[in-house]
Order: C-alpha cells, then structure tokens, then sequence
C-alpha cells in the first residue's frame, strides 16, 4: 500500500471522526435534554481539547494499524484509543481549567460511565471501519464500464 494511500485513509478516518463526534453529541445531547459536559464550572475548553485528544488519538491509532492484518483488531484498538484519548483530554484540560481535582475526576468519572463515552467509541470503530473499507477497496481507480479496456 503506498504511503499517499495510507495517509487519505487516516485523513478520512479523522475527518469522519471528528464530525460524527460532534453531531452525535449535538443529537443526543438534545434528545436527553442534557449537556454533554455537566460538571459546573469548567466551561467549553475542556470538552473542545477533549475531542482535540480524541481525534489525535483515534487518527494515530488508524494510521499505526492500517498496515495490521486484523481488522476487527483495528476496530478495537481505534475505539479504545478514542476513548481513552476523551479520557485523559477531558482530566487534563479540567484540571487547568477548574484547577479543581476532585471536579475533574468527576468530569472523566461521568464522561467514562455514561452516553459521552459510549459516543466516542462507537464514532471512533465507525471512523476505523471506512478508512479500513478505503485502503481494502480495488488498487485501481473506479471505471465506467466504457472505459475499461479488457471488454474490447
């Protein structure tokens, strides 16, 4: 697999990521009628690193993966990154931004046992599954059937 392949791959998977993350936060987040974030007094910052840590994992994880063989191994290991990249952006940027321990562990406890932390890891599987399907697709470019030489 070339190295340009490789890298459109990781970049679509990073891309998709990061906009299946915030509109499935936007969409359950005014389905439940609740803040995706509910901890009192830490503002926006910690949940836009968060995603920052998140995206960054997912994509570092995606791209070290993508020459694996295993692909439910890929699928796995993408969610676990993302999740655990929410995790630790979430307690850090938290931790800055309250300079509260206790609040931001009660930050990552929630984010870790409720819906955010299911949202990360099914947006991040979803991510490594299409840049897997872009890699594992046809080493040619698609063809119309009147351009494909082998029918004349």
């Amino acid at each position: 697999m070339s190295r340009s392949r490789r890298a459109a791959a990781t970049a679509a998977g990073a891309v998709l990521f990061a906009a299946v993350l915030i509109a499935a936060f936007g969409i359950v987040s005014l389905l439940l009628d609740e803040d995706v974030i509910v901890t009192p007094g830490l503002g926006q910052a910690p949940g836009i690193i968060a995603v920052g840590a998140s995206l960054a994992a997912v994509a570092a994880t995606i791209w070290a993966r993508m020459l694996s063989p295993g692909i439910w191994g890929t699928l796995l290991w993408s969610g676990l990154a993302g999740f655990l990249g929410y995790l630790a952006g979430l307690g850090v940027a938290s931790v800055c931004a309250s300079a509260d321990v206790a609040r931001a562990l009660s930050a990552v406890g929630r984010a870790a046992t409720t819906w955010p932390g299911l949202v990360v890891i099914a947006a991040a599987i979803l991510a490594a599954a299409m840049a897997l399907a872009v890699v594992c697709g046809a080493d040619e470019n698609a063809r119309w059937p009147w351009e494909r030489e082998d029918d004349e």
